[in-house]
């Protein structure tokens, strides 16, 4: 916990989401250190990224980037931590091993890294600044920013997709296997399109205010869609202790629709490509259910959306769009949780029960 906690807007997390951009310009101005790991792990036969939680969004977005980036000729992995150790994977020292932990402190995720280097693996180890001592062992270490201050992490995971984008993009350049659609040069273009996205706020804002009542908040996408889905649902349920879920497009039709109704609210993630149609589809079925829809796309995508709000973000490659999404869904969350009285930096550690319930694990 924070040693003072804010009692009101603007909260730590607030501040987070605003400093992103500036944040990442950061991380862009290391990109020749980042280079220098991707160097190593281009002749790796095999590439795992490993993380838990908000970690694991990140390296699921890392293993649908590097697919993308290579027009599926490189096969990376995305594994969760804790099942990694518990059900392991044998590595060799043709692998390399990607750890995202922001703290460094991870449980899973320091015991997946030992893992790793005991078997000769490359291991990198992707952290936040003044990280635990856990991930010093890596054969790289790539630092993305200061500490969090709120317990639902925002900027972290900006950062850390912005270096884990360098990293890939020049893992795959290096192989000759970049596919013609990508450039390693779009990742600059990041903190401007979050700037521009940042201006969605007061729509926001009245978005929050409409589906504060509700019981339960479903985001689905796909490619990077899917993993910017499942961050914002556990935002949701980490700042506004609302039940929430991040589906795949298709997979949200297989059961979840069964047990959703007018107490939900549906937002869906576009991206102009074919998979939108599947997502018009989806939020026309939710009308029928009376439930709260809105859509997150781009102008080229702003078409034939049955939705009760529209958030326009900036026009972007959809690799792109797991930076871009992500925004108006942070400020949802933050505001949501306004909406409900709530404080978002604290994760319930402020409530007795909570924290006493706390005290029975570590991460």
């Amino acid at each position: 916990m924070p040693p003072e906690m804010r009692k009101a807007h603007p909260y730590y997390v607030y501040d987070a989401i605003q400093a992103q951009p500036e944040l990442i310009e950061k991380i862009l101005r290391k990109r020749q250190a980042i280079e220098l790991a991707s160097d190593a792990v281009a002749p790796k036969e095999r590439i795992f990224f490993v993380g838990i939680g908000t970690s694991l969004h990140a390296a699921r977005v890392a293993e649908s980037w590097m697919r993308e980036f290579s027009a599926g000729r490189i096969l990376a992995h995305a594994e969760q931590s804790f099942e990694l150790v518990h059900h392991p994977i044998a590595f060799t020292p043709n692998d390399a091993v990607i750890v995202i932990t922001h703290t460094g402190t991870t449980t899973a995720s320091i015991e997946a890294l030992g893992m790793a280097r005991r078997a000769g693996a490359l291991t990198v180890a992707l952290t936040g600044e003044m990280s635990g001592e856990g991930v010093r062992s890596a054969d790289f270490q790539i630092e993305t920013c200061e500490q969090e201050v709120a317990f639902a992490y925002t900027k972290s995971y900006m950062t850390a997709l912005a270096a884990l984008a360098i990293l890939i993009l020049r893992i795959v350049g290096r192989r000759e296997l970049l596919a013609p659609a990508y450039s390693g040069e779009e990742i600059a273009l990041v903190p401007a399109l979050i700037r521009e996205a940042l201006h969605l706020e007061p729509q926001v804002r009245k978005l929050a205010k409409q589906m504060s009542p509700l019981a339960r908040i479903e985001i689905f996408g796909t490619g990077v869609g899917w993993p910017t889905a499942s961050e914002a649902a556990l935002k949701i349920k980490e700042a506004c202790y609302i039940a929430a879920e991040g589906f795949e497009t298709e997979e949200i039709l297989h059961g979840p629709f069964s047990e959703t109704d007018s107490r939900a609210a549906l937002i869906g993630l576009l991206t102009g490509r074919e998979t939108d149609g599947r997502a018009r589809q989806i939020l026309s079925a939710a009308g029928e259910l009376k439930m709260l829809r809105a859509a997150i796309a781009g102008p080229s995508a702003n078409h034939d959306i049955s939705a009760e709000q529209i958030l326009i973000v900036p026009e972007t490659a959809e690799w792109l769009t797991a930076f871009v999404h992500l925004i108006p869904l942070q400020l949802l969350t933050y505001f949501l949780a306004l909406e409900r009285g709530l404080n978002p930096d604290t994760g319930r550690q402020d409530q007795p029960a909570h924290a006493a319930a706390s005290r029975h694990y570590k991460y």
